[in-house]
């Protein structure tokens, strides 16, 4: 290998390394952070669909996510959240199911679709006067058991709130739900855990997560000896309707790609912790 190109992988390489990586001095080796971190970890009920369970659905980065295989079945799509890119949203719409798509921050929709309708309201834990804000509770109390709806969210760090805001008996007639939860690994170091346990204890009564791919948009950090993601996307499935298996698979798997190109995958990887 010529000294030219040896050098440049080697910049590469330090290039990846510092993206996906940062390392908190005290608390990457602590104890403390390391339980606090399995504690949270552990509200998560992580069980399998098996080999042929699921699929990709979505562009092949950011704004694909990997779902339940029947999910040409399902008869409605609630999509919170759009941003530049709604391939996965037109996937549903294609399929022939209807989708209601909730952002008011974006001027037109990416690519428009007969079967999805966009809703400019702002999805907020409790809605005030305005009529530009409408709550998960409100969208969903229209939905009924045999309705076999799906629920995709991506509102930037605001579905703590959101989430912890909805009945149980709303979120309970989804049959999956897909997410991104933001600034985990920021949440683990100022140990401020308790909203994103409550929502993930809360989820876990009624979901198993099938599916966790961390966006390494938003890379890791070091805490208490563990690699933290600061973004997971995290697959839901209704235990009521999907039967699932214990989890011993790697994550990403041979469905998921990188959010951003030229960035290591981040690896989050088995035995996951038992519920407490």
């Amino acid at each position: 290998m010529a000294r030219e190109d040896l050098g440049l992988l080697k910049e590469r390489v330090a290039r990846i390394e510092e993206s996906v990586c940062a390392v908190d001095g005290p608390l990457a080796w602590s104890p403390s952070t390391f339980r606090t971190w399995q504690r949270v970890w552990s509200c998560l009920q992580i069980r399998s669909l098996g080999p042929e369970g699921k699929e990709r659905v979505g562009c092949e980065e950011d704004g694909g996510y990997v779902v339940p295989k029947d999910w040409r079945n399902f008869s409605r799509l609630f999509s919170l959240g759009i941003g530049p890119d709604n391939s996965f949203d037109m996937a549903f719409a294609e399929a022939g199911i209807p989708v209601e798509a909730y952002d008011p921050t974006i001027l037109r929709l990416p690519q428009e679709h007969a079967k999805i309708r966009w809703i400019k309201r702002m999805v907020v834990p409790k809605p005030g006067l305005s009529k530009n804000e409408i709550s998960l509770g409100q969208i969903l109390e229209n939905i009924a058991e045999e309705a076999a709806a799906g629920l995709k969210m991506d509102i930037e760090g605001s579905e703590y709130a959101v989430l912890l805001s909805c009945p149980d008996e709303r979120l309970r007639y989804l049959r999956f739900f897909v997410a991104e939860f933001h600034g985990i690994a920021d949440i683990i170091a100022s140990e401020q855990t308790a909203a994103l346990e409550a929502c993930w204890n809360r989820l876990s009564g009624i979901f198993d997560t099938v599916h966790l791919h961390a966006n390494n948009a938003g890379g890791a950090r070091i805490l208490g000896g563990a690699l933290v993601p600061n973004i997971l996307e995290v697959t839901m499935v209704n235990r009521k309707f999907y039967p699932t298996v214990p989890s011993l698979e790697f994550f990403p798997g041979s469905m998921d790609r990188p959010n951003l190109r030229g960035r290591a995958e981040i690896q989050i990887c088995p035995p996951w912790p038992q519920p407490c």
